[in-house]
């Protein structure tokens, strides 16, 4: 018990300064204009709205604690997604997930340069390697603005089927980003499964054809999945 009430502490003295910060924003009104104004650069472009949501919560992030992130951008920057027809569980969703990863996101990335200085790396080297690593997480939460499905909003099959793309998706596009999926992959290889991965990336339920694109995407991530099989199988065959 006394363990959890040090612990506590500390989130009480974050949530104390978030607190203080959107006290103020209140009363200025800074945040209503915040709003307003992200609002009125998008236009009616919902995309456009989502990239000023996704940098303004990865510089607000940066070097913040979690808690205390996600309190200032959930008073900050969902109400302008909300207000676009974002619902409010994709927006509160986008901006944890971007307020996140400003931690791996140059050049105030945090959990990139800690590692860095245990491993004795570079750290901006390190940044950009976690951003490559990490890159799925830079594109799910347009997913889930998108597409509420993904955050189980929806039909029943509509869910399954836009759940299982996606994590097809991410698989095969981390398979050409590192360059390896069942076994090593030529530069040809890799932009395929970038093609096939984006293809099966797009929602189903974004656009009356989107579900055709998602299908050749399937029929392209298997003609691919099933060649490296048997190339596989060859090779090691062979040894």
């Amino acid at each position: 018990m006394r363990q959890t009430g040090s612990n506590v502490l500390d989130i009480i003295m974050i949530c104390c300064g978030a607190g203080v910060v959107i006290g103020v924003l209140a009363i200025t009104g800074l945040g209503f204009g915040l709003t307003l104004t992200l609002v009125s650069l998008a236009g009616k472009n919902l995309f456009v709205l989502l990239l000023l949501c996704a940098a303004v919560s990865i510089v607000l992030g940066m070097g913040m604690p979690t808690i205390g992130v996600y309190v200032l951008l959930a008073a900050l920057v969902a109400p302008a997604m909300v207000e676009a027809g974002v619902s409010p569980m994709a927006a509160h969703l986008f901006v944890l997930y971007f307020g996140m990863m400003s931690f791996i996101t140059p050049p105030v990335a945090v959990a990139a340069f800690a590692a860095a200085s245990i491993a004795k790396a570079d750290p901006f080297r390190t940044g950009f390697t976690s951003m490559r690593f990490g890159w799925m997480a830079y594109i799910v939460p347009f997913l889930f603005a998108f597409s509420p499905t993904l955050i189980m909003e929806g039909e029943p099959w509509r869910i399954v089927f836009d759940v299982l793309t996606a994590l097809a998706s991410i698989w095969l596009i981390s398979a050409g980003v590192v360059g390896y999926g069942l076994r090593m992959l030529n530069p040809g290889e890799r932009a395929i499964n970038i093609v096939a991965g984006a293809m099966l990336l797009i929602p189903a339920s974004l656009f009356a054809t989107a579900i055709w694109i998602n299908f050749a995407g399937v029929a392209l991530g298997g003609t691919l999945i099933a060649r490296e099989l048997v190339t596989r199988r060859k090779l090691l065959a062979a040894h």
